[in-house]
């Protein structure tokens, strides 16, 4: 039995560009289809992923990740972003997952970002046939995520194991963690294993090391926004540095932090983490644990300073210049200068 396009249905039309069609359909999944379907009908509107979600009744995440999959492939672009012109993409469905293998057998430390040629349907059922541990992992990915896992997620899920080399438990530990941040993209979630897989971080225990190091990073941060003028909702790669240094180094909390953030504003004018990096490091080599002992610091530093004075000067600092027994300004040149006269102090 064949079809045809009723021509009544001509009468109310949107372009769809042949891109769509001529290279993308066979890679597209249902979603994505549903999600630029629904965009270019609306392409004179300023559509959000939040938009998008609500209008198809689909979850957020999973319509920002349609939106980045159109937005590789160069149909989408950014509002303020420029347009260029659309490569003819040739068909990728031959790339097998044995070619993603022997890219992770060279040593190397940066890997390369899941490629937008991901394994086709058929592909995806012949490495489940191969390894049966694949169909526990999308059960505990649909469980831990509260959603149907389609081909998005199993095609991002099975390249995390073969190109990045990430061992299952691990995977689902990196998902457990994304659900935590309510990050559950898979773009997202294939940036996070990316990420791991350069840092080396393919074991349970180097998994958990890294999610309570970013933990006790983003609430110390929280804490020192709240006692700071710092506007930005998270910190720097280089200012995690210094947080991660300060508190599990050298066991630090946010009011130490704190200390150390009031004396770079009192002697720079502005918060700066290497200068606090150098007052913290100092207050770890004197042994200083507690706000308390910060403040012996502070006066011990004041006294030595104050030491190193001439006495002369060291008095007049300590005695108000009113109950001083000498003025603290030359009168007879002060006098001789008001009615126009030079002063010269070899006369009288």
């Amino acid at each position: 039995m064949s079809f045809e396009i009723n021509p009544y249905a001509y009468k109310s039309i949107f372009a769809v560009p042949t891109s769509v069609v001529d290279d993308n359909i066979r890679l597209a999944s249902v979603l994505q289809l549903k999600v630029l379907l629904y965009m270019l009908r609306h392409s004179d509107e300023d559509l959000s992923g939040e938009a998008v979600s609500v209008a198809l009744s689909i979850d957020k995440a999973d319509a920002e990740d349609a939106m980045i999959f159109w937005q590789e492939r160069g149909l989408l672009i950014r509002s303020d972003e420029a347009a260029k012109p659309i490569l003819h993409i040739e068909s990728t469905t031959d790339i097998t997952i044995e070619k993603a293998e022997e890219k992770t057998e060279k040593p190397q430390k940066k890997v390369s970002d899941i490629p937008i040629s991901r394994p086709s349907h058929e592909q995806i059922a012949a490495r489940v046939q191969e390894c049966k541990e694949f169909s526990g992992l999308f059960a505990e990915a649909q469980a831990t995520l509260g959603k149907t896992i389609g081909y998005d997620g199993q095609s991002v899920l099975i390249m995390m194991h073969d190109s990045y080399g990430l061992p299952f438990e691990v995977i689902l530990m990196a998902l457990e963690y994304s659900v935590s941040h309510q990050k559950t993209g898979f773009s997202s979630i294939a940036k996070l294993g990316k990420y791991w897989s350069e840092q080396g971080i393919d074991t349970l225990d180097a998994a958990m090391e890294y999610i309570e190091e970013h933990n006790i990073v983003n609430e110390t941060w929280n804490k020192l926004r709240s006692l700071t003028d710092i506007t930005n909702r998270t910190p720097t790669s280089k200012q995690r540095d210094y947080l991660v240094a300060w508190v599990k180094e050298y066991g630090y909390d946010e009011n130490i932090i704190y200390y150390a953030y009031e004396e770079s504003i009192d002697r720079t004018g502005k918060m700066s983490m290497p200068y606090m990096d150098k007052i913290i490091r100092n207050w770890y080599e004197r042994g200083v644990k507690t706000p308390m002992d910060i403040q012996r610091e502070k006066a011990k530093w004041q006294e030595e300073r104050d030491k190193k004075l001439p006495k002369q000067k060291a008095n007049k600092q300590k005695t108000p210049a009113l109950l001083q027994d000498e003025p603290s300004y030359d009168v007879s040149a002060f006098t001789k200068k008001g009615i126009g006269l030079k002063y010269n102090k070899n006369t009288k």
